[in-house]
């Protein structure tokens, strides 16, 4: 997105069709990797009450957000959880974490408030480290952070503004399209997706700050989400989104799942105009 913040929209009737816990783990899994294959800042999930079945929000969100922390992290993020039954099939999700003359960024948990404005992180290193907090921070034991490591023989390592990774939320989707700069909704009652097209919305994208992509779930696209009857075209005068497209035109599939729709949406927008 040419440096625009991304944030991926998507329902919390998201695993409806799924037949158990694994088989809704593991779609979520792979929502969660192409958000982070084409570096989104946030995935939020927005309600979708009608559409819900026997896992619906708690279960989408929590699931998400445990894929999105990193596996040294999870034990003394979460607690044991029935969402969290079957997370072994969640494909990895590691984001590329370079940093400037060989450095690396890695998220991290504060274990311990100490005097003298330091605490204790731990970051996935062999042990907690001690930091000194920047005097305009103020940190409590629990809180996340992010940490530069610039050598681990010694260790050294300081606390950064910068954030690493994939946010996990829930919000209206209101909300989130009221707050973006640029709003897609993918659709296959969009405009098919062309060289012209994608020039228009790219170009869109690059000028942003802040750029919103929506997706619907199982036999509930985004216009049934939003009230629109059944196969009924989207209305022109319909504001919410700036661009309803359709990334899979002759598609050769009866159905493109959510996570299929984000791969050929995300990699698409992600070209440069």
């Amino acid at each position: 997105m040419n440096g625009a913040r991304l944030d991926v929209l998507v329902p919390s009737s998201l695993v409806r069709e799924a037949e158990d816990g694994r088989e809704a783990t593991r779609k979520l899994g792979y929502v969660a990797r192409a958000a982070t294959v084409f570096r989104a800042d946030r995935l939020v999930v927005f309600p979708d009450r009608e559409g819900e079945t026997s896992r619906g929000e708690e279960f989408v969100h929590t699931v998400l957000a445990y894929a999105a922390t990193p596996p040294y992290l999870r034990r003394d993020v979460w607690d044991r959880r029935d969402e969290l039954e079957h997370v072994g099939v969640l494909p990895p999700l590691l984001p590329h974490d370079s940093g400037p003359e060989g450095s690396e960024t890695r998220d991290g948990i504060v274990t311990e408030v100490g005097p003298e404005g330091r605490v204790r992180v731990n970051c996935g290193l062999q042990h907690p480290i001690s930091l000194r907090v920047p005097p305009d921070r103020a940190l409590a034991e629990g809180e996340r952070v992010t940490v530069r490591v610039s050598s681990r023989e010694p260790v050294r390592a300081k606390l950064v503004d910068d954030r690493r990774g994939l946010d996990v939320c829930r919000r209206e989707l209101s909300e989130e399209l009221a707050a973006a700069d640029v709003a897609v909704a993918t659709s296959r009652h969009g405009d098919d997706l062309s060289v012209p097209v994608l020039e228009t919305v790219t170009r869109r994208c690059r000028d942003a700050d802040r750029v919103a992509v929506a997706f619907g779930a199982p036999e509930r696209g985004l216009p049934t989400i939003l009230g629109y009857p059944e196969d009924a075209p989207v209305d022109p005068a319909d504001t919410r989104f700036d661009r309803w497209l359709n990334t899979v035109p002759n598609q050769g599939s009866e159905v493109v799942r959510t996570e299929e729709a984000m791969f050929a949406s995300l990699g698409a927008l992600s070209l440069s105009p």
